[in-house]
């Protein structure tokens, strides 16, 4: 559904036209929330429409008094018979939901060419290929124009009330935003360059990646000039990104601010199903179960948001209207958001195979995507896109008492036949511990009766699923909640195994005579590029991506992408970064470095009372920093992140640090954990920190795999699997200290790796001013020095 302003035509295709019309929502989700099956087999349409031709259809109508064109074209008119040809899905539902879906579009296409041609009656064919089959089922009846024409009535009554918020994004909400100034009087050092940058970018259809420092204003400098892009026509909806809570409350703040500014902009903050259920995800036990699962007034509840004078619709205003006309809060959160023109949400929502927007990135669209602390993408999309299979946990499936006895026999003879095929290839690599064969080996390529084994296995699967909602027994919701993980989990293995090429390893392991196997995604570049493909330009955007040839890589971008370092706007005369480089953190070291580093803390402490982070590179590390710390030096406080923290201890933990006090506090955390990035200590909340280690990721077979790709791909292998990561978390780990332009702080490196060229090349502009110190005494001298200003 797209409105032209110059020609004054709201025009919508015929496919979501009945999509609409369907759901009584908006336009471009798949019908029942389904993936309907798009792709057609080319060679079986040649064979069909060989000397067959098409046209495209027009028929003009009215909807609540906008001109409107419908428009579409059939694979196939043949007289007056309409042909639709398309591959059939796997699944059941989705097949039955694309079959009436299909049915739909006939009537409206056969409505079109009646009224075209001034016909009787109309011969309305489909044809469904199945291609793992073969098979070709045709469907065919004749509908007459009285029949069509009360089909194209009955989805027009329902399609009207959505042309409405359509015509007024292009003729109301656009000119607000082309006449949208700028939120604040003083533009920042770098701030106006970020903008125009940003703007230029979108505006082209470009990819850029920013490397902003805190300070520079990272949000509103991207939400402004989208929101310009999005007036101007270049962009039809914008898409902000971003994996923490407190970068969404700022995206949320800014477009508020923005709004008191003249801005008119429907937006939307989407949040996980799990936390936005009311009923405890009943619709995953089993869908009738949820006494909101019918979705017959969800069109009322999405346009009671739509009229709600509220820029951006929160879970709040989802969860109460959701309860008003008793309707899935998270459906109507999706659902609503087809009628926004900003949509705030995580990164999965996007760039996760599993649980992508549908609606939006199956088929793609002019969109705009600005994706905040587009460091965490990498390891993310290594996570979405790899598959995992656990031969112990299958085996501990197959024996469970909820399980039907088939199935328990099927996966006991899907993990051996994985056995038997992979054996061959891991023979040679194992070695016996504890009494115990283990092993590990990785491929490039995968054995061709790899692929019949799981789509076999995944096809048992499926029937068993659909069986177990018949299941009468009082243990149904647990079977039914085991085969679901297992369909799921095994689908994913299969749409992973069809993406594995060069940029994928096959990483096999051995234990106790059972083999597990991962399909691991080593090149994220290769998978988040076709992502790419489906919006019309994205923004890349950190305080941390450096350097940035590494993250163009593993993000997606290529040759044509643009890049933007801004300077830090906050005077360098208030920061002091300090390397230590006579001290090894080597694991092999640690425990004879434990006192220097702890002499080091507290030097760094010494020049100023006040709070401080110590970061180390793992839990282990910091829990013997803390013992050694607090026993050297009983009367400074100490806290310490452990492992498996509560909500309520986390809160404790950084809420000491917000208290204001006189005194010392010093907290004991891990690089890469919660208090590491995402968490804003301003002013005399944190006045130091010290970075223990250079980051670096511990050693695995993965990340082994990751460096001997890059290796012969680039010759930088370590760089990639161990260094770019681990400098990474330091710069995160730093970035907690100067958080506001009258800031002032100081940072500690302790480590001898930091004086290696391989990692002062790494360092950010904005530390080069730092200093080599040899000693806690010279330290000391050193932040006096500092504080002393």
């Amino acid at each position: 559904m797209r409105y032209d302003e110059k020609e004054s035509i709201l025009y919508i295709d015929c496919a979501e036209f009945v999509a609409i019309a369907r759901r009584r929502v908006a336009a471009t989700q798949s019908p029942d929330g389904e993936e309907m099956a798009k792709r057609a087999d080319r060679a079986l349409r040649s064979r069909l429409l060989f000397e067959c031709k098409t046209e495209k259809l027009t028929l003009k109508t009215n909807l609540m008094g906008i001109n409107t064109e419908l428009y579409g074209e059939p694979d196939a008119i043949v007289g007056e018979e309409i042909i639709l040809v398309r591959e059939l899905s796997r699944s059941g539902a989705a097949e039955r939901s694309l079959e009436k879906q299909l049915r739909g579009e006939l009537f409206i296409y056969g409505h079109m060419l009646s009224r075209m041609r001034t016909l009787d009656a109309v011969t309305l064919t489909l044809y469904l290929f199945d291609s793992k089959t073969g098979d070709v089922r045709k469907k065919s009846e004749e509908a007459t124009t009285d029949s069509l024409l009360r089909f194209f009535k009955k989805c027009i009554d329902t399609v009207s009330h959505f042309a409405r918020p359509e015509y007024e994004r292009v003729t109301e909400r656009h000119a607000t935003m082309r006449a949208l100034k700028f939120p604040y009087g003083r533009v920042r050092d770098g701030q106006g360059e970020l903008v125009r940058a940003v703007y230029r970018n979108l505006a082209r259809g470009n990819t850029l990646f920013a490397c902003a420092p805190t300070g520079t204003g990272k949000t509103v400098s991207v939400i402004y000039p989208a929101i310009r892009a999005m007036g101007d026509g270049r962009i039809e909806k914008t898409f902000y990104l971003t994996p923490k809570t407190t970068a969404r409350e700022s995206a949320i703040e800014c477009i508020n601010l923005l709004c008191e500014g003249g801005l008119k902009i429907k937006a939307v903050s989407l949040i996980a199903k799990e936390k936005i259920c009311r009923h405890g995800l009943l619709c995953r036990e089993d869908p009738r179960k949820c006494p909101e699962n019918s979705g017959e007034a969800l069109s009322d509840a999405v346009m009671a948001l739509y009229g709600m004078d509220i820029p951006v619709i929160t879970d709040r205003e989802i969860l109460a209207t959701a309860e008003k006309y008793r309707v899935c809060s998270y459906e109507l959160s999706l659902a609503y958001s087809e009628l926004c023109d900003f949509i705030i949400c995580d990164l999965n929502y996007v760039f996760d195979p599993a649980v992508y927007l549908r609606r939006f990135f199956d088929e793609g669209g002019k969109y705009g995507l600005l994706i905040d602390e587009a460091h965490n993408l990498e390891s993310r999309a290594r996570e979405m896109y790899s598959a995992e299979v656990r031969a112990s946990e299958l085996a501990e499936l197959s024996e469970s008492i909820h399980l039907p006895s088939a199935l328990s026999d099927a996966i006991g003879s899907y993990t051996e036949a994985i056995y038997t095929l992979l054996f061959p290839y891991i023979k040679d690599n194992t070695r016996v511990e504890g009494g115990r064969e283990v092993g590990m080996t990785h491929l490039s390529d995968i054995p061709s009766d790899m692929y019949t084994i799981i789509y076999n296995f995944e096809e048992l699967l499926n029937r068993e699923l659909l069986r177990s909602y018949s299941y009468k027994g009082e243990d149904k919701a647990t079977r039914v909640a085991i085969i679901k993980k297992l369909y799921y989990d095994t689908v994913k293995l299969s749409q992973i195994l069809e993406r594995f090429d060069e940029g994928y390893k096959l990483i096999l392991s051995l234990e106790g005579g059972r083999i597990s196997f991962k399909l691991f995604c080593i090149d994220t570049g290769r998978v988040l590029r076709d992502r790419l493909r489906k919006v019309a330009s994205a923004v890349f955007f950190s305080a941390t991506l450096e350097p940035m040839s590494f993250y163009i890589s593993q993000l997606g971008g290529d040759s044509t992408s643009d890049t933007i370092s801004v300077h830090s706007p906050f005077d360098p005369e208030s920061l002091s970064v300090t390397i230590m480089d006579k001290i090894s953190t080597r694991y092999s070291e640690r425990e004879r470095t434990l006192p220097h580093v702890c002499r080091v803390i507290a030097a760094a402490m010494s020049a100023r009372r006040g709070h401080y982070m110590v970061f180390s590179p793992s839990f282990e590390y910091s829990e013997m920093l803390f013992r050694e710390f607090s026993t050297k030096y009983p009367k400074i406080k100490a806290i310490l992140q452990s492992r498996d923290m509560t909500s309520s201890e986390k809160d404790k933990y950084i809420s000491l640090f917000r208290e204001s006090t006189e005194s010392y506090l010093v907290g004991f955390s891990v690089m890469g954990g919660i208090y590491s990035e995402g968490i804003d200590l301003a002013g005399d909340s944190l006045i130091g920190a010290v970075v223990v280690g250079i980051g670096m990721p511990s050693l695995s077979y993965e990340r082994e795999a990751i460096a001997e790709y890059y290796e012969d791909k680039l010759e930088r292998g370590k760089e990639y699997a161990y260094i770019y990561p681990g400098m990474n978390r330091v710069f995160q780990a730093a970035g907690r200290v100067i958080r506001r332009e009258d800031d002032k702080g100081v940072i500690v490196l302790i480590d001898d790796r930091f004086d290696d060229p391989i990692y002062k090349k790494s360092i950010p502009d904005l530390w080069r001013g730092m200093r080599y110190c040899d000693d806690p005494k010279t330290l000391k001298e050193i932040l006096d020095a500092f504080w002393a200003k």
